[in-house]
C-alpha cells in the first residue's frame, strides 16, 4: 500500500526533503546547505550540478534511512526558489553557465534601458510584474549575450531553459518532461498570466526564442515519473517556493495573507480569480492554478531577510549559531537606537532600487552585537510594515493577522518584534515548513489522496498566536525614524 509522499524543497542556500505520512504528518527532514558563488559585486550564482546532486542524494538517504519503497510513495512534490536561471544542452545535459540566482543585481543596465524604452507599464500589464533583475528574463538574456556557446546551440536545437523546478524535472524524469508550472511561470517576467501563454511581445523585444522555453501547467498536474531511485515514482505537484508556502497556509480565501521569512522576506495576499495591477509597487502573480480554479496574489519582496543573520553569522563571527540571535535580541540596550537597512543586494518592493546597498545610522562606542542584531531584525519588521500598507492600499482590505513560516520564525524574539511593529496578530503553525507542506498537499490532490482545497483548509493548525505589545504611537515615531534612514541611503546611491 502506498503510505508516503516526499517534498523537495529547493531554496536559495540549501536543499531540503521532507517525508510525509498520508496525514499530512511529517515522518522525517534532511537537509543540505550548497556553496554560494560571488564572482562580482551584486553577482550571485549557484552550480545547477551540484543542487541536482545534493536532491539526489538527499531523496535516496531519506528513502534508506526510513526503510521505505519506492513503490510505497504516492507521490513526489517540488517547491523551488523561484526566478533562479539554468540554461542548458539538452544533449549533455550540461549548464552553459552557472545558476543566475534571483538575488543577482548584473542585469541593472539592461532593466534601464527596457524602462527607457517606455516598456514598463506594457510588461506589467501582461505579466504583473515591474521591470527589474530580480527576474528571470533578462537572466536569460545575460546568457544568451555573453555565453558564446550557445548560438550554437540555438541553431542546432539543443538550447533549454527552466528555473530550478524545470531543471530538476527533467533530470528526475532523465530527460523526458521540460515542464515548469503557472507560478514559476508567472514569475519569469515573460509570461502572460491572463492568457496563460508565454508573451510574445515580451519575447521579441528581448530576442529571447520561444523554443528553449518549457510548457507551462497547472500546480497539481502528471509531470512525469522519476526512475532513478529504484522503481517509478509519480511526480505530482510542482509550485515556486512562496506560493508553495501559501498553499501550506491555506491561503484559499480573498484576503488571506502569509509571510515567509527564509532567504529573503516574501509577503503574499490572496486577491481572488481577477488579475489585478498594483498602483503601489507590488507584484501581481498567478497564486495557484488548480483544476480550472486559478487565483492570483499581491506579492512583496524584500530580498534580505535571513541571509543578513547568514551575513552577521559567517562574515562577520558575530555568533556561531542563527539560534543565538533570539538570546542576543533581548540582551540589547534600549537606550541604543541603531537603525540598519540589510539591503546587501539592493532594495525590493515597494522601493525597487537595485543599487542600494545596506548601512547602519547611529552607531555609538556603546553599541555592541546585541544592538546590531536587534537593529537588523527589526529593520525586516519595518520593511513588512511597508508591504502591509501598500498591500492594504492596493486591495482595499484591512489585514487582521498574518500567517508566517521560514527559519527566522523559530527566534520567538523575532516574532514578537514583527508582531509589535505591524500591530496585527501572528500566527505561527504547528508546520512551520510550510513550502514543502504545500507541494505535499499539491501531490496529495493529484494522487487522490485529498479531493480538493476545501479538505487541506481543514488540515492547519496554530501552535501561537502573538499580540502587539507596544503602542502604535511608539511605531509610528521608529518608522518614521527608519523611512527618513531609508530615503538617505537611496539619495546616497543615486
Amino acid at each position: 500500500m502506498k503510505k508516503f509522499i516526499v517534498s523537495i524543497d529547493q531554496g536559495t542556500t540549501s536543499s531540503k526533503v521532507v517525508l510525509y505520512n498520508k496525514n499530512f504528518h511529517v515522518i522525517d527532514t534532511l537537509q543540505k546547505e550548497f556553496r554560494q558563488f560571488f564572482p562580482k559585486n551584486g553577482w550571485v550564482e549557484h552550480d545547477p550540478i551540484t543542487i541536482f546532486k545534493d536532491v539526489k542524494f538527499l531523496v535516496n538517504k531519506l528513502i534508506k534511512k526510513n526503510n521505505i519503497k519506492c513503490s510505497e510513495i504516492l507521490s513526489i512534490g517540488i517547491a523551488n526558489q523561484r526566478e533562479t536561471t539554468v540554461l542548458w544542452d539538452k544533449l549533455s545535459g550540461r549548464p552553459v553557465y552557472n545558476a543566475i540566482v534571483w538575488q543577482d543585481r548584473r542585469t541593472i543596465p539592461m532593466c534601464e534601458k527596457l524602462i527607457n524604452k517606455k516598456l514598463a507599464y506594457k510588461i506589467q500589464k501582461i505579466t504583473g510584474l515591474v521591470i527589474d533583475p530580480y527576474f528571470s528574463a533578462t537572466k536569460i538574456k545575460w546568457i544568451l549575450n555573453n555565453v558564446k556557446k550557445t548560438k550554437k546551440l540555438l541553431k542546432e536545437n539543443r538550447l533549454l531553459f527552466g528555473t530550478i523546478d524545470t531543471w530538476l524535472l527533467w533530470n528526475l524524469t532523465e530527460k523526458k518532461s521540460h515542464f515548469t508550472d503557472i507560478t514559476n511561470a508567472s514569475r519569469t517576467m515573460l509570461y502572460d498570466s491572463k492568457k496563460e501563454e508565454w508573451s510574445k511581445s515580451i519575447l521579441k523585444h528581448l530576442q529571447i526564442p520561444h523554443k528553449i522555453l518549457p510548457q507551462v501547467k497547472p500546480n497539481v498536474y502528471d509531470f512525469g515519473y522519476t526512475k532513478i531511485f529504484g522503481s517509478a515514482i509519480n511526480i505530482g505537484g510542482m509550485a515556486g517556493d512562496q506560493q508553495a508556502s501559501a498553499i501550506g497556509h491555506t491561503c484559499f480565501t480573498l484576503g488571506k495573507a502569509k509571510s515567509t521569512y527564509g532567504t529573503g522576506c516574501f509577503l503574499l495576499m490572496n486577491i481572488g480569480n481577477q488579475f489585478k495591477i498594483s498602483k503601489n509597487k507590488l507584484l501581481t502573480s498567478v497564486a495557484y492554478k488548480i483544476g480550472d480554479k486559478k487565483m492570483y496574489c499581491y506579492e512583496g519582496s524584500i530580498f534580505v531577510a535571513g541571509s543578513s543573520i547568514q551575513w552577521l553569522r559567517d562574515k562577520l563571527l558575530m555568533f556561531k549559531e542563527s539560534k543565538d540571535t533570539d538570546e542576543l535580541y533581548s540582551n540589547a540596550n534600549k537606550d541604543e537606537n541603531v537603525i540598519s537597512i540589510p539591503a546587501l543586494t539592493g532594495l525590493g518592493a515597494p522601493h525597487w532600487q537595485p543599487q542600494v546597498r545596506g548601512a547602519f545610522f547611529g552607531l555609538t562606542r556603546n553599541t555592541s552585537r546585541n544592538e546590531i542584531v536587534k537593529s537588523i531584525l527589526e529593520s525586516l519588521g519595518f520593511q513588512t510594515l511597508e508591504l502591509v500598507n501598500c498591500m492594504e492600499k492596493d486591495s482595499k482590505i484591512k489585514i487582521k493577522e498574518m500567517r508566517v513560516d521560514g527559519g527566522m520564525t523559530k527566534n520567538d524574539s523575532f516574532v514578537q518584534s514583527l508582531c509589535n511593529i505591524l500591530q496585527i496578530k501572528i500566527i505561527k503553525p504547528n508546520n512551520t515548513e510550510t513550502t514543502s507542506l504545500g507541494v505535499a498537499y499539491l501531490s496529495g490532490l493529484h494522487s487522490g489522496l485529498i479531493k480538493n482545497v476545501d479538505e487541506i483548509s481543514k488540515l492547519w493548525n496554530r501552535k501561537k498566536i502573538y499580540n502587539s505589545k507596544i503602542s502604535k504611537s511608539i511605531i509610528k515615531k521608529q518608522f518614521f525614524k527608519w523611512q527618513e534612514a531609508i530615503k538617505l541611503l537611496i539619495k546616497f546611491h543615486s
